[in-house]
């Protein structure tokens, strides 16, 4: 007859056979990463794709059971993928130095422990840093009515980096501010998920009211909303729109039909968070 003893032995047995195929999985993965990179060749940019990694945690989320906590895994994974991502080419992560820390904890939460993530005084220097490749990728708060920077106003350039991630894409974690949402740029184009937001910017003739930018996106047929207003010189206006836009999308053709409207830029899209999701 078995002792207690015996069979925790037993099971911490098996736990080092799980363990040691864990590793064994991992170590594999890491070489067919070096095989990519490979084939790449070398690499002037990040080899982060935010569209990839979102499709790979959506779907060992959906898949997932038992009593070991979704976040947990996301976040093994995510430090699995900011190390095979650092394998193939330059990354690193500029963060604009928010008072409450919350951008910083959302940043390390997110690129990993052992990324290279510094902070930044300014939110120009963060886009800056990026646009001129000092960084790969740059995380700044999410605009509000009430942010008179409007940091997104230095994304019009067709050159400019572009918006890839939304942050926290899976909870809050151990953020010390609770509320803090952040905006992850890059130079990479985005690409879709199957469930994503597109951000742009409207440049008008004459300043819009709100009720009025509502309509005008209602008859281009785009389901969005005001995010904030630029109030300097020129009036702009964010909008994040649901789904993935591309500058042939004909609705923005329409809207640039409008009277009022004197351009429109896409400056990004990102895939739609772990966190707004059934699933999480």
């Amino acid at each position: 007859m078995d002792t207690p003893q015996g069979n925790l032995d037993d099971l911490r047995g098996e736990i080092d056979e799980i363990d040691t195929a864990l590793h064994d999985l991992i170590m594999r993965r890491a070489a067919i990463v070096e095989n990519i990179a490979a084939a790449k060749g070398e690499q002037t940019a990040s080899g982060m794709r935010p569209a990839r990694e979102a499709e790979i945690l959506r779907r060992l989320v959906a898949r997932h059971s038992g009593p070991f906590p979704r976040a947990s895994l996301v976040r093994i994974w995510r430090e699995i993928i900011s190390a095979v991502t650092a394998m193939q080419g330059p990354y690193s992560v500029a963060v604009f130095d928010d008072e409450g820390g919350g951008l910083w904890d959302l940043s390390r939460d997110y690129f990993g422990s052992y990324t290279d993530i510094s902070t930044r005084s300014a939110r120009r220097d963060v886009v800056g840093g990026v646009a001129g490749g000092a960084t790969t990728h740059g995380v700044l708060p999410y605009p509000s009515e009430e942010d008179d920077r409007s940091w997104w106003a230095g994304l019009w350039s067709p050159d400019a980096p572009r918006i890839v991630l939304r942050l926290p894409f899976a909870g809050i974690g151990n953020a010390r501010d609770r509320d803090t949402q952040a905006l992850v740029i890059a130079r990479i184009a985005p690409e879709p998920t199957g469930d994503d937001r597109s951000l742009m910017i409207i440049e008008s003739r004459q300043e819009t009211r709100r009720a009025g930018l509502a309509d005008m996106l209602e008859r281009a047929g785009l389901q969005a909303r005001l995010v904030c207003a630029s109030s300097d010189g020129t009036p702009q206006y964010l909008v994040e729109v649901g789904g993935f836009l591309d500058s042939g999308d004909e609705r923005l053709g329409r809207l640039t039909e409008e009277p009022n409207v004197e351009r429109v830029r896409i400056i990004g899209a990102y895939p739609v968070p772990l966190s707004e999701t059934s699933t999480f």
